[in-house]
């Protein structure tokens, strides 16, 4: 018996790519080679979730439909293999194993597994590091019958817009030449933040750039706008996250600049939000990484545990 290990990874570009850097920890400690097969059968309110393989460059995982002796499954996308959740297996093997290094082998993993391909590469506008990159997200996110953990009630959802657009205006203020990247599955919600945010520009009497993405697809890669979005928003020197929680920004700084700025410590619901579980590997909002153990535990209770036949570390 070989130490090969199976995931198949679901939903959207964050929960799959997430999902294979949280396999790639623990199965790095147990000492397993991860083969990861990608489900892209499902459908969304903001489209289907096949990405082309061909945009991407992955390191230290095999892309493989065949079944190994070992499998390891995320039921909750994302959740079930995130920093905590992987502690909280590993720690069994390992007792000594502290909640901080496996957060930073998540930080180190994340930028060595995933990377963008050269076609993808070559499509990043320059000098977007300056660039202050604003994630906005509305479709399936946005309804008063939801998951308060990762969804907005319709009041909460504007609650973080106007807060992220008084950010927005304080940055145009204070930033010499002022330059934002905005990307959504909603081009028409996005345009109305771009109206919004030029007539901020306007009253303060100062020029913004807005960096436009040349989404040409030539070769008609399936979700090619999506990757390169956020492969773009990586190279962002912060991302505002619009919406209360998203696995694609936090995807997306995990392989920058783990900046991020979220707005759910505005909303009645943040205690309960999945934001505070990629804490310990994002610094969220200017604070250093939070290695709570007992708030991670808190708010990850609710996300089932990983599924897994692996027993013990392989030798």
């Amino acid at each position: 018996m070989n130490n090969n290990v199976s995931i198949q990874v679901k939903y959207g570009l964050g929960d799959k790519m997430l999902d294979i850097i949280g396999c790639c920890v623990l199965t790095k400690y147990l000492n397993y080679k991860p083969h990861v097969t990608f489900r892209n059968d499902m459908q969304f309110a903001w489209g289907v979730n096949s990405y082309d393989m061909r945009l991407f460059e992955f390191n230290g995982v095999t892309l493989s439909d065949a079944k190994c002796d070992f499998f390891v499954d995320s039921p909750n996308p994302s959740s079930s293999l995130c920093p905590y959740k992987v502690y909280e297996f590993l720690s069994r093997f390992f007792p000594d194993l502290t909640f901080e290094q496996v957060s930073n082998e998540f930080v180190e993993a994340s930028k060595q597994i995933i990377k963008p391909s050269e076609l993808i590469s070559s499509k990043i506008p320059k000098n977007i590091e300056r660039a202050y990159g604003i994630h906005l997200r509305k479709t399936d996110k946005v309804t008063n019958w939801c998951d308060i953990r990762h969804e907005n009630p319709i009041h909460e959802f504007n609650i973080i817009i106007n807060n992220l657009l008084e950010d927005v205006h304080k940055i145009i203020v204070a930033e010499e030449e002022p330059a934002f990247l905005l990307v959504s599955e909603d081009t028409t919600w996005r345009q109305e933040i771009i109206n919004i945010m030029l007539n901020i520009s306007s009253k303060c009497n100062k020029p913004i750039q807005i960096i436009e993405v040349d989404y040409a697809n030539e070769h008609n890669y399936c979700n090619y706008s999506s990757v390169l979005d956020m492969f773009c928003l990586s190279r962002c020197k912060e991302i505002l996250q619009g919406v209360k929680y998203s696995t694609f920004s936090i995807l997306a700084s995990l392989l920058g600049s783990n900046k991020l700025r979220n707005y759910a410590h505005h909303t009645k619901s943040y205690e309960v939000c999945l934001i505070h579980s990629w804490s310990s590997v994002v610094d969220i909002n200017n604070n250093k990484p939070n290695l709570d153990m007992e708030l991670h535990k808190k708010v990850t209770a609710s996300v089932t545990s990983i599924n897994t036949n692996i027993v013990s570390v392989f030798r």
